[in-house]
Formats: C-alpha cells, sequence, structure tokens
C-alpha cells in the first residue's frame, strides 16, 4: 500500500510539473496582450489577461497584469478585482498603484478613488495627473467648489501643458491658456501630439466635473482619436466610450 501511494505520488508530482513546463511563460502572456493593444485588439487583450489569470492564479504579478490589461481594454470592472486582489496580497504597494485610482473613479466610485489618489500623492507628490484624477473624483462626489478648494499640490510639474491644467483645475486659468501652452511646441511634432492629447483628455475630464456634458464629449472624444497607443491614450479611449454610452 505504501509504494502504491508512494507510486501515485509521484505520478500527480510528475503531472503537475510537466503542466508548469507547458504552460506560457507570464511575461510572454503579458506581451501577449500589450501586443493586442497596439493593434486595438481589445477582445484580445482581454483573452490575454484571462490566460495569465488561469495560468498563474496564485501569483500576484500576474493579477496585476491583468488588471492593467483589462482597464486598458476597457473591462474597468474586472481590472478593479485584480488590482484588489494584488493590493490584498502586498499592501505595502498600493500607495503606487495610481491604476486602481483611475480604474475606481471610471467605476464611479470616486470616494475610493480619491482616498487613493491621495495617497499616492505619498510616494509622487510632482505628478499633476493625480491631482487632476482627484479633483474629477471629489467634484464627481460633491461638487466642483469643493473640488477646486481641495487641488493637492503637484509642483515641478513640467511636461506640457501640465501646470496650465492645474491651474483650470483651480479656477484661476482658462481653456485658452491650456491650448496657447500646446500651440508653443513644434506642429505635427510628437512632443505636440502628446501635450494636445493630454489637453483634450483633461479638459475632457474637467468639463465633465462641471455638469458641461456635451463639451466633456467633444473634448474626449479628440483625445479617443489620437494615433499613439500607450496606457493613457488607452485609458482616453475607455473614458469616451463611458462618457458617450453613459445617460445624458
Amino acid at each position: 500500500m505504501i509504494r502504491l501511494a508512494i507510486v501515485a505520488l509521484t505520478v500527480i508530482m510528475s503531472a503537475g510539473l510537466l503542466a508548469a513546463q507547458q504552460r506560457p511563460p507570464l511575461a510572454v502572456l503579458r506581451d501577449g496582450g500589450l501586443a493586442a493593444l497596439q493593434r486595438g485588439q481589445r477582445e484580445r487583450a482581454v483573452q490575454e489577461a484571462d490566460a495569465l489569470l488561469s495560468h498563474y492564479p496564485d501569483d500576484p504579478v500576474a493579477w496585476r497584469f491583468a488588471g492593467d490589461l483589462y482597464l486598458r481594454s476597457g473591462e474597468t470592472a474586472k481590472s478593479i478585482v485584480q488590482f484588489e486582489r494584488y493590493i490584498a496580497a502586498v499592501p505595502e504597494h498600493q500607495a503606487e498603484l495610481w491604476q486602481y485610482g483611475i480604474a475606481l473613479a471610471l467605476a464611479g466610485k470616486y470616494d475610493a478613488g480619491r482616498k487613493l489618489f491621495e495617497l499616492h500623492r505619498t510616494v509622487n507628490p510632482h505628478d499633476v495627473e493625480n491631482a487632476l484624477w482627484h479633483f474629477y473624483c471629489v467634484a464627481k462626489a460633491s461638487t466642483a467648489e469643493r473640488a477646486r478648494a481641495t487641488v493637492l499640490p503637484a509642483p515641478g510639474d513640467r511636461r506640457v501643458p501640465m501646470e496650465q491644467l492645474l491651474w483650470l483645475y483651480r479656477g484661476v486659468s482658462q481653456e485658452a491658456a491650456v491650448r496657447a501652452e500646446v500651440d508653443k511646441l513644434t506642429p505635427e511634432s510628437n512632443q505636440h501630439a502628446s501635450a494636445r492629447f493630454y489637453a483634450d483628455l483633461y479638459l475632457a475630464m474637467h468639463a465633465d466635473a462641471l455638469g458641461n456634458r456635451q463639451q466633456a464629449l467633444e473634448f474626449a472624444a479628440r483625445a479617443a482619436a489620437v494615433k499613439e497607443v500607450n496606457y493613457m491614450t488607452d485609458v482616453g479611449r475607455v473614458y469616451h466610450s463611458l462618457l458617450r454610452d453613459a445617460a445624458p
């Protein structure tokens, strides 16, 4: 009986080892999802995220990678689940996870998003985008007036047009000043295209936070039309889709 048990255990261990050897490397699945996003194939990216969780069900890194792919593909609710699993496993990394804050904001969980962006500032105090998402959450949860009164400091972010956007959100500047800052850059350059995208995205969110839905849709549509594919341009496309599909 003991010998039979040892043989059975050996067979089980061998089968498990073989399965582990046959599964795709975690990085390969992640990169497959990123490549799908580059091609604009959101459904394929979601499939790669599903595969990550299937092949690596107990790996927090897989949960975080899957959360990123889900968020960029528009599966906001799924992304939140994975980010929260990741935070529960490695809570010391919560402050750095701005992606989770964006997912919460897009899902309408504004108070939780506000808290995340306040926490993120403790590890990234110079990021204007963090302050703008925080404003969006506060305004959506309460009023634009309260959001203006609680804009997070974000000194030293030299990206165009971040400083002008921060002044706009504080209520002491105008959209024209943001546009003028972008127009100082060389037309048709990569820097100009990037600055124009960020201007459009955060002008859209500002208009949305103030209740100007039509203006927000116009800005968001321009942001969503950008050709470049990266984390934030995908977020911009997801935001536009959610805004467009929401009840007026």
